[in-house]
């Protein structure tokens, strides 16, 4: 267990430095939250920050830091329900719809150890976040 802990220790300071490196190459200035991860605001709509509890519409794209495109997906979601992952869930509680955010996220902060269905484990993320009307 402690060996894993020690690996996934060095892991998460190996994504730091490859988000880093992404964000500093990149046109866009970002904004480092405390858990780690980047983000831009790409669009802003100027309305109203979106509450706890309230029901979306996303719009989710999600590439490889520095690659293809592994899943463009529209979901329906309720603010606070512990669904989404960190670097989207705390994006979300800074826009309001219409706006659209661009994250660069360390696995750690994205779908971690375990990925997904299409999402390898351990994947440092480029996510374009869009709340739709």
């Amino acid at each position: 267990m402690m060996a894993q802990l020690e690996l996934n220790a060095h892991l998460a300071e190996a994504a730091d430095k490859d988000c880093s490196a992404y964000v500093q190459n990149d046109s866009i200035v970002y904004a480092m939250d405390s858990l780690g991860f980047w983000y831009a605001k790409t669009i802003a709509t100027n309305s109203d920050t979106i509450q706890r509890g309230q029901e979306l519409s996303l719009h989710i794209q999600v590439s490889e830091l520095r690659g293809a495109l592994i899943s463009d997906v529209k979901h329906y979601h309720i603010v606070g329900n512990g669904e989404l992952p960190t670097a989207i869930a705390r994006s979300i509680r800074m826009m309001g719809v219409g706006d659209q955010m661009r994250i660069v996220a360390p696995w750690y902060t994205a779908y971690g150890v375990e990925g997904t269905s299409v999402i390898k484990p351990y994947s440092n993320l480029l996510i374009i976040l869009t709340i739709e009307e």
